[in-house]
């Protein structure tokens, strides 16, 4: 599937993965902070923004091929740094389990590697009868906005929330249902964690309630040499709430970890 991206700055490819029901205009702050320095891909996933929204059921493993398939078009068959928010960090993990070869740094930001419980699976079905009966993506923007953001910006800076629940309500219904039925059937990917062999950065608001610090730590602990950041006055979406702090905790990791150069020709 094509996917609508964004592809700006020099250096390095770093792809960033949006979480849900979002899309790429969330990577704004990283596009202009960490573009100045490396080359930012950051697409639409499919049934989100300008990409295609097939009908129809989609998996976390379609949307991960989704992503090879820009990769390829884009000639990147050199490894990538890949990072993801939320369903982003889901794909990112598959991409980590199915494509290792193509990943070179992983950055895995308010997420989790376990499989939804049946009790949260259940709710996510219950959100895409209620999308296909609106017939809009309402349902799922009014349940969800309240718990992304801390109560920090939600007290000092919500003029932030708007743009957000603008860039949800572009979204097509049926591109919402086939994501949330795609997270609610994802595998549990606890077990690859350990197995992951490529610098990793876990990133968290410090209150998230979604996917929690402990959850993170967890993950961090579960990786051989990854590195925990929490960042502060941040929820569920840090990279967009903490921008300045966010930045600079992912420019000092790639900096740390860059593509090392290519050697002479003998």
């Amino acid at each position: 599937m094509r996917l609508a991206y964004t592809d700006e700055g020099p250096g390095p490819a770093v792809v960033l993965l949006h979480g849900f029901p979002l899309g790429r205009a969330m990577w704004k702050e990283q596009v202009a902070a960490i573009g100045s320095m490396y080359r930012v891909i950051a697409p639409d996933l499919r049934g989100h923004g300008d990409s295609p929204a097939p009908d129809g059921d989609y998996t976390i493993d379609e949307m991960a091929d989704d992503v090879v398939e820009l990769l390829d078009t884009l000639g990147l068959d050199v490894p990538v740094v890949v990072g993801g928010l939320s369903m982003g960090g889901y794909i990112a993990l598959s991409l980590a389990e199915r494509y290792p070869e193509r990943i070179r740094a992983l950055l895995l930001m308010d997420t989790r590697a376990a499989a939804d419980s049946p009790e949260v699976a259940a709710r996510r079905e219950e959100l895409a009868q209620a999308v296909l009966s609106a017939g809009n993506p309402s349902p799922v923007i009014d349940a969800m906005i309240p718990r992304l953001f801390s109560p920090w910006i939600s007290d000092n800076r919500p003029e932030l929330v708007t743009p957000l629940r603008r860039v949800m309500e572009r979204n097509a219904a049926r591109g919402v249902v086939g994501a949330l039925r795609a997270m609610a059937t994802r595998p549990d990917r606890t077990p690859v964690l350990p197995g992951i062999r490529v610098p990793t950065l876990v990133l968290v608001g410090e209150e998230d309630v979604v996917t929690t610090p402990v959850e993170h730590q967890a993950m961090a602990d579960a990786i051989p040499g990854a590195r925990l950041e929490v960042v502060p006055r941040a929820g569920h979406l840090a990279p967009y709430e903490n921008p300045p702090v966010a930045n600079g905790v992912i420019l000092r990791f790639l900096d740390e970890h860059q593509e090392p150069p290519p050697h002479p020709p003998s």
